[in-house]
């Protein structure tokens, strides 16, 4: 099997702060460069864990647009669908992460903006089976991604992850997303903000609905919750040290769908995501403390006391 991965390809510059501060000032410690976008860390994972993947995105031929490329690669992720476009500025994200692991993202996207329906299109053949995207920023990378994604091939499975900006644009915007989503990965204030909804349940039915298969809520330290026709399940959080939660939901995501694809039952899925993310707060930036399934598996024994299915 193999899962193609699409969304920006952005580099991460973290900053450790001793607060986030809105109209105020603080010490912020020096910068470090890591590479980073949501879909691409949710791959990452994924090949950490042993799936074959690919990647299918743009970047500049600057020195982030190398080493998102080369990041990928280093973990087996066939990066060969990945467009390197002459003289553009590879997508840069600016996070500032406080003392609690909470953070404040800026999203410079550069290249992404430039996407094309064509560029995605060079990853996508028959050995593919698995689609996992996330967000672009500007209206002409979302048309091309919409298009994108209406024409997958029927038997294609598809995850989506479409972050706050995608949920902004509203429940209409994304009905060609939805229409064909397996898993729809949210946050509680993503699902609040796509569907209007207070009540998680209540916004997960109007998504359900909409053609979803399944909505998966993340939760922070208070867990997930996974919502399907007429079934719920809400899942603890594991008690860990956190360091920093960028790219805990990226974890959580490749965790699912790796037990989607080895065939777990829903309640060992959403589990063993618990365990990929509790292991992606422990380390600094979304992909330092990404596990080998090795590791996941022997954290999942430990914590549930029963063997993977």
């Amino acid at each position: 099997m193999r899962v193609l991965g699409c969304g920006a390809l952005n580099v991460d510059y973290l900053f450790a702060a001793d607060s986030l501060v809105t109209d105020g000032e603080t010490f912020c410690h020096a910068a470090e460069r890591q590479p980073g976008g949501s879909a691409a860390n949710t791959i990452y994972a994924l090949a950490r864990l042993g799936i074959a993947c690919r990647f299918a995105g743009v970047t500049g031929d600057d020195s982030d647009g190398l080493l998102a490329r080369e990041s990928l690669a280093a973990v087996g992720v066939d990066t060969g669908s990945i467009t390197v476009k002459a003289g553009a500025m590879t997508g840069r994200v600016f996070c500032f992460v406080d003392k609690a692991g909470h953070r404040a993202l800026y999203v410079c996207p550069g290249v992404n903006s430039e996407l094309t329906t064509a560029d995605l299109r060079r990853g996508l053949d028959t050995t593919v089976t698995w689609v996992h995207a996330s967000s672009f920023v500007g209206d002409a990378a979302f048309t091309a991604h919409r298009d994108f994604v209406a024409a997958l091939p029927p038997g294609t499975r598809f995850s989506f992850a479409p972050g706050a900006i995608y949920s902004a644009r509203g429940l209409a915007a994304l009905r060609p997303f939805l229409a064909r989503c397996t898993l729809l990965f949210l946050t509680v204030a993503e699902l609040q903000m796509l569907t209007g909804q207070a009540e998680p349940l209540a916004g997960a039915g109007q998504l359900l609905a909409a053609g979803v298969e399944t909505v998966v809520v993340t939760r922070g330290r208070e867990g997930s919750l996974q919502v399907a026709s007429g079934w719920h399940h809400v899942e603890p959080a594991i008690g860990v040290t956190v360091r920093d939660t960028t790219g805990a939901g990226d974890a959580f995501a490749a965790g699912f769908i790796f037990g989607r694809l080895q065939g777990f039952t829903p309640v060992a899925a959403q589990r063993f995501a618990t365990v990929v993310a509790s292991f992606a707060v422990e380390g600094w930036g979304a992909r330092a403390g990404l596990p080998s399934f090795a590791a996941a598996k022997e954290r999942f024994d430990k914590v549930y006391g029963v063997p993977l299915p």
